[in-house]
């Protein structure tokens, strides 16, 4: 048998390839169809933040308030965060007592204390005025964690008791000296200033005068009804005084107010009063009188 030359030539090249086609053809076939054999990834994790809690607000008894002054309300309440109490900001912790229509009496610096592994306890002090107003307070609890996630608790309420009470300035009265023919002479140290001291409304100023009687002359009077009183002026054209009978004083009302405004209107809680000596019985004597025989002159509001 005749051999080819032409195909013993092409078997004897593809021997010789072989060695080079296994070291290089891999190689050779990465870069000519661009395959990378190692690469880079970016990683992007994001850690969420539990947002803090307010589970508890303390029940708060009825408060009653302070006559003129301001009344302390403590309570506490406790803040939770599952991220752990480090992520809770107590610079943040704010209490606020809430009424529609009334002013906000609020604590911006509640004290944390009992602190545990996911919750701390705050001690709140807040001061209620005498002329807030009675009734249901809402009390609102509020804190952030230090990621400025935001908490509030409002779903506590509790009572702010009436108080009907009053402060009057001066206590005592007193007259320049009169003649017997002296008329419609004022008071030299009136107007009697009444101050509603509590947070009742709607209060009527009432006064009891009683007869004076001669310091000397036991047997002579200046009569409760020479005596004359009213909550605009000077004019001596008030109400007449009845001896031991409440009198009220015509349009004087009393509302709840701030007395230290020290207004005579609504707004400070305030009413005044004016007293008028018309005159004097003719038949009496120069001496003093005075109300030391059948008691002081009594002021008072009624409801």
């Amino acid at each position: 048998m005749k051999i080819n030359g032409g195909l013993v030539f092409l078997a004897i090249l593809f021997l010789m390839l072989i060695p080079l086609s296994s070291a290089d053809f891999s190689e050779m076939f990465n870069k000519i169809t661009g395959r990378a054999t190692s690469g880079t990834a970016s990683v992007n994790i994001t850690v969420g933040n539990s947002a803090p809690t307010i589970p508890y607000v303390q029940a708060i008894s009825a408060q009653d308030p302070t006559i003129g002054s301001t009344t302390a309300v403590v309570f506490n309440f406790t803040a939770a965060d599952s991220d752990g109490i480090s992520n809770i900001d107590n610079n943040t912790a704010d209490a606020y007592f809430q009424r529609a229509g009334e002013s906000t009496r609020s604590n911006t610096t509640c004290s944390p204390r009992n602190a545990s592994g996911t919750s701390i306890t705050f001690t709140c002090t807040i001061d209620m005025w005498y002329y807030d107003q009675n009734g249901a307070w809402t009390i609102n609890a509020t804190i952030k964690d230090t990621n400025n996630a935001y908490v509030e608790n409002s779903t506590t309420t509790f009572t702010y008791n009436l108080l009907t009470a009053m402060v009057m300035s001066p206590t005592s009265l007193t007259w320049p000296q009169v003649g017997l023919t002296d008329v419609n002479t004022g008071s030299n140290n009136d107007p009697l200033t009444i101050n509603n001291s509590g947070n009742d409304i709607n209060l009527n100023v009432n006064v009891t005068s009683f007869n004076l009687r001669g310091e000397t002359t036991a047997t002579q009077f200046i009569y409760a009804n020479n005596f004359t009183i009213e909550n605009a002026s000077q004019g001596c054209s008030g109400t007449t005084m009845t001896n031991a009978t409440s009198i009220n004083v015509t349009t004087a009302i009393l509302q709840r107010g701030n007395n230290s405004l020290n207004y005579n209107n609504d707004t400070s809680g305030q009413e005044q009063t004016y007293f008028c000596l018309k005159g004097v019985p003719q038949d009496i004597s120069a001496q003093s009188y005075s109300s030391a025989a059948y008691g002081a002159w009594t002021v008072a509001v009624i409801t």
